[in-house]
C-alpha cells in the first residue's frame, strides 16, 4: 500500500451556530434590550483533555465581537467534588473577518458527573448553566442480516442516555489500474439510524449494501468496473446528555439560533450540554462483504 487519503463529511458539533450568529442577521435580534450578559454554546467532553465553549457578550444586543479580551471571568465547578477550573479567553477569526471568543480549560471532565459553568462580568452580572456529562457506555454487534445485495448490521449502545447522530467510516482499498498495488482510502459518510430501546439502551443500524453506493460516488468509481476492497468499518456515535432535546424534536439551526428556544442557561441564552464521540470498529466476513457489493482479496 503506497498512499493514504481521507474523504470526510463532518459530524454535527453541537450546532455551534457560530457562522449563523456571527453575521448578526436581523432575524437573530429578539434579545435587543435584554438585561442578560452572556450567551454560551458548547459541550463538556469527557473524552478530551481540553474543553471549549463559545461565549458571546450580549451588551443589550448580539453584535460583532471585539478583538479585545472579553469582560468575563469564566469558571466551571465539579458539583460533586467542588473542584473549580478557571477558563481562558481565546480569539478565533472567521473567513469573513469577524471574530469570536472561545473560552477553554485544560481538564478532562468525569463521565456521568454534574458541573456548573459560569461567566461573570466586572459589573457583577453573570450567567450560568448546569451540565451533566453522559456515562461511558458499552457497544456490541447484536445481529448481522446478510443476503445477496442486502446487508444490515445492528449494534447496541448500552449505558448511555442518548445517541444523537451516527456516521460510518469505511476503510477500503482500490487497486491500481495495473493491479500491482492498492491505495487505502477512508470514506466517512452520514450513516446509521439510532433508535431508543430503553432508558439507557440504543440500537444503531447501518446498511453497508446501501453505503457502498455513496462510496462509489465519493471516489468517482463505477460498480462492476472498479473493485473496492473493504477492510473495516468504524461506526461513530455522538453520545449526549439527556437534556439535548430540541423543542420540535429536530435540530434545525434556523430555529435553534433564536434565543431561549433551546437553552439551559440561567440569566443568559444558549446551551451547554455533555457529549462525546464514541467509536466501534469491526470487520465483516468475506461473505458479508460480497453480499454488500464489496470485493475481497
Amino acid at each position: 500500500m503506497r498512499s493514504h487519503y481521507f474523504i470526510g463529511i463532518s459530524l454535527l458539533w453541537l450546532i455551534l451556530i457560530s457562522s449563523v450568529v456571527t453575521g448578526c442577521d436581523e432575524s437573530v435580534n429578539p434579545i435587543l434590550g435584554t438585561e442578560e450578559a452572556f450567551t454560551f454554546y458548547g459541550f463538556f467532553n469527557p473524552r478530551s483533555d481540553t474543553q471549549a465553549v463559545r461565549v458571546y457578550s450580549i451588551d443589550g444586543i448580539l453584535k460583532p465581537e471585539s478583538r479585545d479580551n472579553m469582560d468575563a471571568f469564566v469558571t466551571s465547578t465539579n458539583k460533586q467534588t467542588g473542584e473549580t477550573q478557571i477558563w481562558r479567553d481565546s480569539l478565533i477569526v472567521f473567513r469573513n473577518g469577524t471574530v469570536g471568543h472561545v473560552f477553554y480549560s485544560l481538564f478532562r471532565p468525569e463521565h456521568n458527573t454534574e458541573y456548573a459553568f459560569e461567566a461573570t462580568r466586572s459589573d457583577g452580572k453573570h450567567a450560568f448553566a448546569d451540565i451533566k456529562t453522559p456515562a461511558d457506555g458499552q457497544t456490541e454487534i447484536v445481529d448481522i442480516v446478510s443476503t445477496r445485495s442486502n446487508v444490515l448490521v445492528k449494534l447496541h449502545w448500552s449505558g448511555v442516555p442518548k445517541v444523537l447522530q451516527t456516521v460510518a467510516t469505511y476503510t477500503v482499498r482500490v487497486p491500481f489500474p495495473d493491479r500491482t498495488d492498492t491505495t487505502t482510502i477512508r470514506v466517512r459518510i452520514p450513516s446509521g439510524q439510532a433508535e431508543r430501546l430503553g432508558p439507557d439502551l440504543w440500537n444503531v443500524t447501518i446498511i453497508p449494501s446501501l453505503d457502498i453506493g455513496t462510496i462509489f460516488t465519493a471516489l468517482s468509481l463505477r460498480p462492476g468496473v472498479n473493485p473496492i476492497i473493504l477492510d473495516e468499518i468504524d461506526v461513530g456515535a455522538f453520545i449526549v446528555s439527556e437534556d439535548w432535546e430540541a423543542p420540535t424534536g429536530v435540530f434545525d439551526e434556523e430555529l435553534l439560533v433564536q434565543p431561549n428556544v433551546f437553552s439551559n442557561v440561567e440569566n443568559g441564552f444558549g446551551f451547554i450540554g455533555g457529549a462525546y464521540f464514541d467509536h466501534f470498529v469491526f470487520e465483516l466476513s468475506d461473505k458479508n462483504k460480497r453480499d454488500a457489493g464489496f470485493d475481497v482479496e
